[in-house]
């Protein structure tokens, strides 16, 4: 995939890679950082363990060690490679396995001991020598070790919202906002949602609403996911003061009813807009391409066409998975003549 915008949309069956598009640019995004590959498994509901190591490579087989490149800002090429750490005993248990006729190519390769991970990972700039950096990750007896590179410094943040994500950080992006005096932000936000909120408080026990007609605060978790989810894409972006910020949305239009739809693309718009900020985002939704289309078109908001790429990955029959990209033109002709395009 290629010539990627500000805010892009990524859409496709389920299993066609989606998600997998956004975890790539997240690792490689965060390449100095092995516990990055254990973070993603977590968001699957996947538990760190020695155990679930082996699902980092493609059909269970270590020999197939990921490799995740991609060009940056300032055409600056970023390329790393996770390989496995063996236990040392491992040639050891084969030959033991050969000897009383047990020996499989097969679940040696698919289930060997894995001690941890290492990430090789280069960086070439246009005018300069390849930089070369390892990190690794160990399972062992006391904990989780790992071995970053004090040579290395990252300069581009990323975030990640898997799709089953609501809230998680948010009181610490609140914080920010509260220190910054930025709070008028998801104040204005949330009275867009529902005109009786009046604020947004921070307390020691959790995050509470004032609403009229309510005597006391309500906790934030009695207001639903789409609106937390919202609060929390929100809050990050606004609490951010990075000069390089990826922000990956997976499934954006979990919880969110359509008529706030439109609330998120402007929301998004509004934060992004004089922002060094990336979004990547997934959906499955029509409703969510439609308001897409409708808000591009909004006098506040035709600024931003120019801005917005949507990408349609395919897996063909010939030449596998394959992506094909749409303008604002593309996206806007093909919501109004209803062709099928998810």
């Amino acid at each position: 995939m290629s010539n990627f915008s500000k805010i892009n949309v990524l859409l496709g069956a389920n299993n066609s890679g989606k998600t997998s598009v956004l975890e790539s640019i997240f690792l490689l995004s965060g390449m100095s950082n092995p516990e990055l590959a254990l973070n993603i498994n977590l968001m699957r509901g996947i538990v760190a363990d020695r155990d679930v190591l082996r699902y980092i490579f493609y059909n269970l087989e270590t020999k197939n060690k990921p490799q995740l490149s991609g060009s940056f800002s300032m055409n600056i090429h970023r390329k790393v490679e996770i390989c496995p750490i063996f236990e040392k005993n491992v040639v050891s248990r084969a030959i033991e396995a050969i000897q009383d006729n047990s020996f499989s190519a097969t679940s040696l390769l698919t289930s060997p001991d894995i001690l941890g991970l290492e990430y090789s990972f280069t960086l070439k700039s246009m005018r300069e020598q390849v930089k070369s950096f390892k990190t690794w990750l160990r399972f062992e007896k006391d904990g989780i070790k790992q071995a970053l590179n004090a040579s290395y410094k990252e300069d581009i943040v990323s975030k990640f919202f898997f799709s089953g994500s609501a809230d998680a950080g948010l009181s610490d992006q609140l914080k920010t906002l509260f220190v910054a005096k930025k709070e008028h932000i998801l104040n204005d936000l949330l009275n867009k949602l529902d005109s009786k909120i009046t604020g947004l408080y921070v307390l020691p026990n959790g995050i509470y609403v004032d609403k009229k007609s309510i005597p006391e605060r309500i906790p934030l978790q009695l207001m639903g996911d789409g609106v937390r989810r919202l609060l929390n894409v929100a809050a990050t972006i606004a609490a951010n003061d990075e000069q390089n910020f990826i922000c990956l949305i997976d499934e954006i239009e979990n919880g969110l009813h359509f008529k706030s739809q439109e609330l998120m693309w402007q929301t998004l718009f509004n934060l992004t807009r004089a922002a060094n900020i990336q979004l990547f985002i997934t959906t499955h939704s029509w409703e969510m391409l439609q308001s897409l289309a409708t808000v591009l078109k909004q006098t506040g908001y035709v600024d931003m066409q120019d801005s917005v790429k949507v990408f349609s990955i395919v897996n063909t029959a010939k030449e596998g998975f394959q992506s094909y990209v749409r303008s604002f033109e593309g996206l806007e002709s093909s919501v109004r003549n209803g062709n099928e395009f998810r």
